[in-house]
């Protein structure tokens, strides 16, 4: 195809990921725009010139266009945008791509300065597959945890012991937290054992922090606008983060990992190294170099300092899986399955 059919097409899927991950609206959107976008604006034409792979698979252009638009409805700046965004009925395709290309007229030089961001959405329900993963890790060991995060973006999976959880029927975390995660479960209950973190750090190339209130647009404006569960929780986790940031690293993933995870060695403490939905969009030198440094690090990881490595990644073409190595031990094992915003998990491992 040409670069402009590789472009539409990129709004096609996304409005299809976005119908299965329950945004009826945000799939309207892409829809419609991935149809009617041209090249009369600033913001037009950076996106059909854009130099890199536009699609979920590369630099999701299409969502950071409808970023940059939710940003702008969220401050009040196109209202006649935003009359046509939840909680109002779903407008129709054409009505709103209309409304949506009359705002990227009007807000051309924003929108063009907004694109150069990557979507960060620092999706927090995805701690409700990692903390029990975290929590098989310890069980196992029988070690407290010290946590590096890599694609950490503001860091809200680097604090999952300060949410609430309800999995399987068992409940782990912090009884009483202001976020409270409870996807539908289906499988083996995951171990009762609750993890100890006694350290905690991130990184990321471009790090977003709590504290600073662009920062907190910018990870709200990511969230879907008609999934009201997401926005309530990532705004609660947001004020639990603010309370006591994690430290986050503005690095590369390689470099990184391979200055701290060595560094990170303490007897009777677990390192553990974590990500999700992350891997997919690092280069492939980057992901092989992270590879090599873990393989290395755990060929010296000992029972009283070991090493994991936790990711909750895309799975060959079945979807996200969370997996596990624990050195010393075996090899890699799949924990669970779920999607990428975790509003379902099978648990797979049988403890």
């Amino acid at each position: 195809m040409d670069r402009e059919s590789v472009l539409r097409d990129a709004f096609a899927k996304q409005a299809q990921w976005c119908t299965r991950l329950g945004s009826p609206f945000t799939a309207r959107l892409m829809e419609g725009l991935g149809r009617q976008l041209d090249r009369e604006t600033v913001s037009g034409r950076k996106i059909f010139d854009w130099p890199g792979q536009a699609d979920a698979h590369g630099d999701s252009v299409p969502l950071r266009l409808a970023g940059a638009l939710n940003a702008l409805v969220r401050r009040g700046r196109v209202p006649d945008l935003a009359r046509l965004y939840p909680p109002n009925p779903l407008p129709d395709l054409e009505t709103l791509s209309g409304a949506a290309l009359a705002a990227l007229a009007d807000a051309d030089a924003e929108i063009a300065e907004w694109l150069e961001f990557p979507p960060q959405t620092n999706e927090v329900a995805r701690s409700g597959i990692l903390y029990p993963g975290l929590a098989v890790i310890a069980a196992e060991t029988g070690l407290p945890l010290s946590l590096f995060e890599v694609g950490t973006s503001a860091g809200l999976n680097l604090i999952p012991d300060r949410y609430a959880y309800r999995l399987g029927g068992a409940a782990l975390g912090r009884e009483g937290s202001q976020v409270l995660l409870q996807p539908k479960w289906t499988g083996d209950k995951p171990p009762a054992m609750e993890p100890r973190i006694v350290s905690r750090r991130g990184c990321d190339r471009n790090p977003l922090n709590v504290a600073d209130a662009a920062h907190r647009e910018r990870l709200m404006a990511y969230i879907w606008p008609d999934q009201a569960e997401r926005i309530s929780r990532a705004e609660a986790a947001i004020a639990l983060a603010r309370a006591d940031p994690p430290p986050i690293d503005s690095a590369d993933a390689a470099d990184w990992v391979e200055a701290v995870i060595d560094e990170g060695a303490v007897e009777g403490v677990v390192r553990v190294l974590f990500h999700s939905i992350a891997f997919q969009y690092f280069p492939d030198d980057i992901r092989s170099r992270i590879d090599a440094k873990m393989e290395a690090a755990g060929a010296r990881a000992n029972d009283r300092a070991p090493l994991a490595w936790l990711a909750y990644e895309q799975y060959e073409s079945d979807g996200p899986r969370l997996t596990l190595r624990l050195r010393p031990g075996g090899g890699e094992r799949i924990l669970a399955s779920g999607n990428a915003h975790v509003q379902d998990v099978c648990w797979l491992d049988a403890n």
